[in-house]
């Protein structure tokens, strides 16, 4: 058992600790193998377990159940009885735990709340688990194991989670803020063991005072509580904390608050947590939550989060109900103002109606007078006033019968009446006004069997609305009123084909003042309560309106009232009247005086008047209205030619044609109104400029302000008398005439100003008498003064001030001489300390009296020009020492070139150069090609970084030097490095790129070595060409340490080799390996001998000539002689020179060669073969080769190469035999082969 305990790790430790001595289970070793068992079992499950053994129920549990449960009680309750250990609770298990040690039955509890004092107080906590028996050896019960899943935490959050869900669904959009905290305090009092009291207080506007709003837990008596607090009421609840935004925990409650609830509890609150109530947005909170805590818990983290989100909850209805209570009260101050506003519109319009009887009985009674009537003119005005005093007439009508709608106080008299045969009536009203606009005006009526009630006046303004509405909507076609029965209901049907409603502007047509925008119409006049006005009256009669329509198409609108008395008002019945109802015909007067005022604009919409003279300013009257139209052009037509337009399209169409001197127009306009119009004139360049003045029925300080804010140059408002209308467009007429001078002025001046800018000249005048100098900006540009400074300065004043010493005496001479032209030039000093050149021209002008009055002039700044000059002559000058130079070093240059053509016997060579185009300088580009014997051949190509005579001068050294190093047959990274030390030995700022390659047609390889210089290219047959070893990092001669590479390349008979400089493919602004690529490229275009082929691809690759010196060489080579010489190693070391002699003489022979050539040949080669024998290493290879008139002879063997002096004597290692070799061949020399060296030599027929 003790290997048990001892591999439980920290438990074990623990119960190996405990005097089981002196428990009742006694000594580990004498447990009974059942209880060994047990403990086994429990200490090796994960799952919380205990146990009990024995009669006293010895404690035993594993480490699930320790840290889980036990708590603070661990180790103390190892070994102890169980009644001891949970001697809190034992009042409810022992009956659990008695049952099972009796009978042998196991018990189930699920979620038992046990108030266990594992933390040092009791606590509330929530367990499922079960107690089941233990057997001893003999079968018997004698212990119980209890296997328990501890769920206080799920337990608690579920609880709370409730209380959140349940407050939530409380929060509503329409209670006031004592509504939404009395339900919250109602959800708040079922959560009384969590909460088992809360408390609201909410501040006052000022934040001064916090009073309680609502409460949980305190049934009413919160006499217990402050009920209003303040911030210095430090012994209460923390006001100051909480109006800061923080959070409190008040220890020792009963303290302060002996008499607190106790909520689900028997135990009074220990603690509580004081919370601000947060507003969404920032600023002080709405006040603060004081929430009781659970005895029985700790306040952990979840409990405070669960309070302050409960605060959160809380602080959220309130600003809910906070905004309801705010929407209310706007709603019930609309509502105030909107009867307030029905209350004026009716008062308003009954003031109206006694002014408008004076004015439209007089006029009537002018117009019908017989005994002294009214002349044209004045008949005209007067029938202008009654027409529109008509319109003014129906429109405080309208408004009066909305007004009383709203308010309640229509009293509609229902009447049977024939709706088919009144309706026709009411429409016949407008068939001139139809027939005048050029419409069609249908009425079909059908009897509809029985009458229906109605209200004649009522019936009469929504059939005259609806027919006004659609004549001024339509334009073409015309307007069909349908009556017809539908289903115990009469329909009547307003139909027009006119402009049509959007759809989207369908749902509020019947909305009062709605309006349209951009609908085209006859006239942009109107209130917006006409078709409101129909829908109140249909509705007030019982029926319903509803409209159709189509953009382009028309308008459809059914009016359907019901028949019979069922749906109205029994005290609202009457009886049939037979007269015509005179408040119909009224109402009829005012839409047919609108009605009229549309007639004659469309068929004539820019009627021009003769004008009171032929150069008269053109003005423009836009307006929609045909009264205001008349008159205003009326009023101007006597001094202004004037045009009218019947809206802002055909103002501005008119505007581009004429050009007007003015724009009047009106601001409320179908299609385009006075806005727009302004906008579109001052966009567009014809018309920009154009003065214009709006017109406006909008009163007030706001509308003028709008206007010229949108750039009106005047805003006139409706109504306006004749006088201050013409006033307004003569003051704006001499406006524009003054700002165009204006404008004219200031484009002249800014034009001199610009002309005397770029030509850098000024300006100026001294009045001789007065001594006062005046300028023009460029002057006082030029000589660096301000326009302040010429108020204090006089003629010599400027002298003194402004000219070089040097030359002041001259000006005096030049301007006192009283020569009238004067020109000279001076030096100007400026005040900066700049010294400028200037040119002056002044004219001398005399007064009436022939005396000298004014000295008028300019000035010019010649500064630049004078230097250009200079920079202009100096430039020729050196243009034409350059040209010398690029003479002389061309002619240098040349002259250290090599002939152009080569005769070589393995390779066919063609090269090029060119100096850069005329007018640019030389450089240092060179190429050459060495014969080094034995039918080896060096090609090099090199360019001296620099232009001119000395780099031409360079590049013959570096020439000269390369061919010396040659004839010591130097490996070409050996010659290279040598050639650095040259190069350094010129000057440290030169610097040189070179390649340097030998052809060897032996083997046929190409080795090279590149210091710098552009890769070669090599073009195998039938193949693109390749640059090869672009990727050498090789610098170029005289940079820096020097350890070059040399590299190899085969070639096959056909392949080319091209050496180049940079000029050939260098360009600016392009990659140069963009033009190596392009070079490759082209080369391998081209095939056959290379004769010609240099020319052909500087050609291609420089069009238009060359920017720099073009070097080029380019190598074939040459296809293989059917003789493949004599190639044969000599064995025998003691018979080589024998052997050799015989070989040599035998292949000389066979090919016809001289015989004192053959003897010659026979010396050599033996003297060759003796020295490889005497100093060499064998083995020893003999070879030879007939090429036109010359002997090719090379013995090679494996000695290490060493460098041959260029002249033997008796002290070199070869000793005598190399003088008669010497002696005998053209050329000679030796050459270091890949194993060893190789000496060779050239003997022809001539030697």
């Amino acid at each position: 058992m003790e290997a048990t305990f001892l591999r439980s790790g920290d438990l074990g430790r623990a119960y190996l600790a405990v005097d089981w001595t002196a428990t009742a289970v006694g000594p580990i070793d004498s447990w009974p193998h059942s209880l060994q068992s047990a403990v086994r079992l429990m200490l090796g499950s994960r799952f919380a377990m205990w146990m009990a053994w024995g009669p006293e129920l010895t404690f035993f549990c594993n480490d699930a159940y320790r840290r889980d449960t036990l708590a603070n009680k661990y180790p103390w309750a190892l070994g102890k009885p169980a009644p001891v250990v949970w001697s809190e609770v034992w009042a409810e298990v022992e009956p659990l735990i008695d049952r099972v040690m009796s009978t042998g039955e196991a018990t189930w509890n699920e979620s038992l709340m046990l108030f266990l004092e594992r933390s040092g107080y009791p606590e509330e906590s929530y367990h499922t688990f079960s107690y089941s028996p233990i057997y001893d050896d003999d079968g018997a019960v004698s212990g119980m194991l209890c296997v328990v899943k501890e769920e206080t935490d799920q337990y608690l959050a579920h609880r709370r989670m409730q209380t959140l869900r349940d407050l939530g669904a409380r929060r509503t959009s329409n209670l006031t803020v004592a509504e939404a905290l009395s339900a919250a305090a109602t959800e708040l009092a079922r959560s009384d063991r969590d909460l088992p009291f809360t408390l609201t207080y909410l501040f006052d506007d000022d934040a001064d005072v916090a009073r309680i709003a609502s409460s949980s837990g305190f049934d009413g008596a919160l006499d217990r509580v402050p009920h209003e607090l303040t911030a210095d009421d430090a012994g209460s609840w923390p006001v100051a904390q909480a109006l800061a935004g923080e959070s409190v925990l008040l220890p020792d409650l009963g303290d302060r608050f002996p008499d607190l609830p106790t909520g689900a509890w028997d135990r009074r609150p220990d603690q509580a947590l004081v919370l601000p109530l947060v507003a969404r947005m920032p600023g002080r909170p709405y006040g603060f939550m004081v929430v009781g805590l659970n005895p029985f818990r700790h306040l952990d983290d979840d409990y405070r989060d669960f309070c302050h989100l409960v605060a959160n909850q809380l602080a959220a209805q309130i600003t809910d109900a906070r905004a309801y209570e705010f929407e209310r009260r706007r709603a019930e101050e609309l509502a105030e103002l909107d009867q307030a506003k029905t209350d004026f519109f009716t008062n308003v319009s009954h003031e109206f109606r006694t002014p408008l009887t004076l004015l439209l009985g007089p006029a009537e009674d002018a117009l019908g007078d017989e005994e002294q009537p009214l002349g044209p003119r004045q008949r005209q005005r007067v029938a202008v006033m009654l027409r529109n005093g008509h319109r003014l007439l129906k429109l405080v009508n309208m408004l009066l019968d909305f007004s009383r709608l709203e308010s309640g106080r229509v009293e509609a008299r229902f009447e049977p009446v024939d709706l088919a045969l009144y309706t026709r009536e009411l429409v016949s009203m407008f068939d001139t006004a139809a027939n005048r606009l050029g419409l069609t005006l249908t009425v079909e009526a059908e009897p509809l069997g029985e009458p229906v009630y109605v209200d004649r006046d009522l019936w009469a303004k929504v059939v005259l609305n609806l027919l006004s509405n659609a004549l001024k909507f339509t334009f073409e076609g015309g307007v069909t009123v349908r009556v017809v029965p539908d289903g115990g209901s009469a329909l009547v049907s307003v139909i027009d084909t006119g402009t049509g409603i959007p759809d989207h502007e369908m749902p509020h047509l019947f909305e009062r003042f709605h309006r349209i925008s951009g609908a085209r119409s006859r006239t942009h006049e109107g209130s917006g309560i006409g078709l409101a006005l129909v829908a109140e009256l249909v509705h007030l009669h019982g029926g319903d309106v509803l409209a159709h329509s189509r953009v382009g198409r028309g308008t459809r609108v059914d009016v359907r009232l019901r028949t019979g008395t069922a749906h109205l008002p029994a005290e609202q019945l009457a009886a049939p009247s037979a007269e015509p109802s005179p408040t119909a015909l009224a109402a009829a007067e005012g839409f047919l005086a609108e009605a009229a005022h549309w007639v004659g604009d469309e068929r004539q919409p820019a009627e021009r008047r003769t004008p009171a003279a032929a150069d008269a300013p053109r003005v423009i009257v836009v307006d929609d209205n045909a009264d205001i139209r008349e008159y205003v052009a009326g009023l101007l037509s006597s001094e202004y030619v004037v045009h009218t337009a019947v809206d802002g399209l055909e103002g501005l169409a008119l505007a581009k044609e004429l050009s007007p001197d003015l724009v009047l127009t009106d601001v409320m306009m179908p299609r385009m109104d006075g806005f727009e119009l302004m906008a579109a004139l001052q966009s567009d360049p014809v018309t920009v400029g154009i003065p214009v003045v709006m017109l406006s029925a909008r009163a007030g300080e706001e509308g003028t302000l709008q206007g010229l804010d949108a750039g009106a140059d005047d805003y006139l408002v409706k109504p306006f008398t004749a006088r201050e209308l013409l006033a307004r467009v003569r003051a704006n007429l001499e406006l524009d005439r003054a700002r165009r001078t204006r404008r004219q002025l200031e484009r002249s001046r800014s034009m001199l100003d610009q002309a005397q800018r770029l030509a850098r000249v000024g300006s100026w005048e001294i009045d001789l008498r007065t001594d006062r100098v005046e300028a023009s900006d460029e002057y006082l540009r030029i000589v660096g003064l301000t326009p302040d400074d010429l108020t204090t300065l006089g003629l010599q004043e400027l002298i003194d001030r402004l000219v070089h010493p040097d030359d002041q005496d001259k000006v005096r001479d030049q301007v006192g001489g009283g020569d009238r032209d004067i020109h000279f030039e001076t030096r100007v000093l400026r005040p900066s300390g700049e010294t400028v050149l200037v040119a002056v021209y002044a004219e001398l002008v005399e007064d009436d009296n022939g005396e000298p009055s004014l000295l008028r002039g300019s000035v010019q700044d010649i500064t630049e020009r004078r230097a250009a000059e200079e920079a202009l002559a100096m430039a020729a000058a050196n243009a034409e020492a350059a040209a010398r130079e690029h003479a002389i070093a061309d002619q240098l240059q040349r002259s250290l070139m090599p002939q152009d053509t080569f005769d070589l016997d393995h390779l066919e060579v063609a090269t090029f150069y060119r100096a850069g185009v005329e007018g640019t300088q030389v450089g240092g580009d060179w190429y050459d090609v060495i014969e080094l014997g034995g039918g080896r051949t060096a090609l090099v190509v090199g360019d001296v970084m620099g232009r001119g005579v000395r780099a031409a001068a360079v590049m013959g050294q570096l020439r000269s030097a390369v061919r010396a190093y040659a004839r010591l047959d130097l490996p070409p990274a050996d010659l290279l490095e040598s050639l650095d030390g040259l190069v350094r030995d010129l000057g440290e700022d030169q610097i040189v790129t070179c390649i340097y390659a030998v052809f060897d047609p032996a083997d046929r390889v190409l080795r090279y070595a590149n210091a710098g210089h552009l890769p070669p290219i090599v073009v195998e047959p039938g193949r693109s060409g390749e640059p090869v070893g672009a990727d050498d990092a090789n610098p170029p001669l005289g940079v820096g340490p020097y350890n070059l590479r040399q590299r190899e390349v085969g070639l096959s008979p056909g392949t080319r080799v091209v050496l180049y400089t940079d000029g050939l493919v260098e360009r600016r602004g392009e990659d140069l390996e963009k033009g190596i690529d392009s070079l490759a490229r082209r080369a391998g275009d081209l095939v056959g001998p290379v004769a010609g082929v240099p020319e052909q691809l500087v050609a291609e690759m420089l069009p238009e000539g060359p920017d720099d010196d073009v070097a080029l060489l380019i190598a074939r080579v040459d296809p293989p002689s059917e003789d493949e010489g004599l190639s044969r190693r000599l064995e025998s070391v003691r018979e080589a020179v024998a052997e050799a002699r015989h070989l040599i003489t035998a292949y000389l022979v066979a090919r016809s060669v001289p015989e004192p050539l053959v003897a010659d040949a026979a010396l050599v080669t033996s003297e060759l073969v003796t020295n490889a024998v005497r100093y060499g290493r064998p083995p020893i290879d003999l070879r030879a080769r007939v090429e036109a008139h010359e002997v090719l002879i090379e013995v090679r063997d494996l000695e290490v190469y060493q460098p041959r002096k260029l002249r033997p004597d008796e002290y070199d290692e070869h000793g005598r035999g190399l003088q008669i070799v010497a002696a005998l061949a053209d050329r000679w020399g030796t050459r270091p082969t890949e194993r060893g060296k190789a000496v060779w030599c050239v003997l022809s027929a001539r030697s």
